[in-house]
């Protein structure tokens, strides 16, 4: 049976210095970045598992607050602003199909280990 990934954002808010920049290496690796603290990316259930269980080890969580929220298989990114992350390239601007911003990226969730 095949694993079927499903598309999550993650967002952080993270309150000590050196865990925020734990938590943004290890999602960098993992996801694309969105915005600042707002990452996307594709998991099967039990690659989900395991990264929760990772950054549950990273965090405070009296201090820190880790969200995620499923993202419809028919989602659509609108763009205002700033624009695409800068390695993702996509032509036009506006509205965009979520799957099409982690195919862009060519991202899929177990992005090989840069460096560290």
């Amino acid at each position: 049976m095949a694993r079927r990934r499903k598309t999550w954002l993650i967002g952080y808010d993270i309150a000590s210095p050196r865990r925020l920049r734990r938590v943004a290496r290890f999602l960098e690796k993992r996801a694309v970045r969105l915005q600042y603290s707002l990452f996307v990316g594709c998991w099967t259930a039990a690659e989900l598992d395991e990264l929760w269980a990772e950054l549950a080890r990273l965090i405070d969580p009296r201090r820190d607050d880790v969200r995620a929220w499923p993202v419809a298989e028919n989602a659509e990114l609108e763009l205002w602003g700033m624009g695409w992350p800068e390695d993702v390239v996509l032509a036009g601007v506006g509205s965009v199909p979520l799957e099409r911003l982690l195919r862009a990226g060519e991202f899929s969730g177990d992005r090989a280990e840069e460096g560290g």
